[in-house]
């Protein structure tokens, strides 16, 4: 059966953490999954789907629907489902620079998700409202030629500047500037913080756009289920405010 492919872009309204298990040495004990060729963070499909999974048996008993449509579309032990999730990648990435907040691509990222193109040998690059000839990322600074593109119109209400790096570099920008927090375990007998058991995790930071693919073999209410994740998210650490996102197909030029 022929599978369709969409594109979907998703805003991060507030940090996701997507945790990778267990604690690691670095500057966060509770890291988040990321590329193992890259070392960029993603956003799982596995997460992806298990948690529209339970938007859409959510969205049926609202309905008064029968839930067994939820097995039909994802499947269980025994049966595939209808739908296929696949890796969200950091499409742009925010970044604090003296202009202001100026979000970070690739021209990899640019080709594959928006079908625009640049030269991947032409540096650093400022794409969107940006006409300097210096750029300082984060505490690095560099020299910036001008190659003004035309975005999606969505993506234009989400970035207010824009700058292609290389790959090289995007790994290290990402992850030097990914927002980590410290927090603190609570005795549950006291109800007061447990000693020793401070902590630190590491997070996508909000204003971060993702893009990813799904994969349809038969149709079903996808366009019902996407505004729950603008109210209760995805990944961990939901009760300390992380996890909402905003997600839209992506066409060109459309409009929300």
């Amino acid at each position: 059966m022929k599978t369709e492919i969409r594109k979907y872009c998703c805003l991060a309204l507030d940090p996701i953490h997507v945790g990778a298990g267990g604690y690691r040495l670095g500057r966060a004990d509770n890291t988040i999954v990321r590329e193992p060729a890259t070392g960029v963070p993603k956003l799982p499909g596995t997460s992806i789907a298990g948690t529209m999974r339970e938007y859409y048996r959510i969205h049926l008993q609202e309905e008064g629907k029968d839930e067994q449509e939820v097995i039909d579309v994802f499947g269980d032990e025994s049966r595939r489902g209808r739908v296929r999730f696949y890796d969200g990648q950091i499409l742009f990435f925010p970044v604090l620079s003296k202009k202001g907040t100026v979000w970070v691509t690739t021209p990899e990222l640019l080709e594959y998700w928006l079908d625009i193109k640049l030269d991947p040998q032409g540096g650093v690059t400022a794409i969107h409202e940006l006409d300097s000839d210096h750029i300082n990322l984060g505490w690095l600074y560099f020299k910036s030629r001008k190659d003004p593109k035309e975005l999606p119109s969505m993506i234009v209400k989400w970035v207010k500047r824009a700058v292609s790096v290389p790959d090289t570099l995007f790994s290290q920008i990402v992850n030097d500037n990914l927002e980590v927090r410290t927090s603190v375990r609570i005795d549950p007998e006291t109800g007061t913080a447990k000693s020793g058991a401070l902590f630190t995790y590491e997070a996508i930071p909000r204003g971060t756009i993702l893009a990813f693919e799904m994969g349809f073999e038969e149709e079903f209410e996808v366009e019902d289920i996407l505004p729950y994740f603008r109210y209760m998210g995805i990944g961990g650490m939901g009760t300390r405010g992380f996890g909402r996102i905003e997600i839209r197909e992506l066409k060109e030029d459309a409009e929300p």
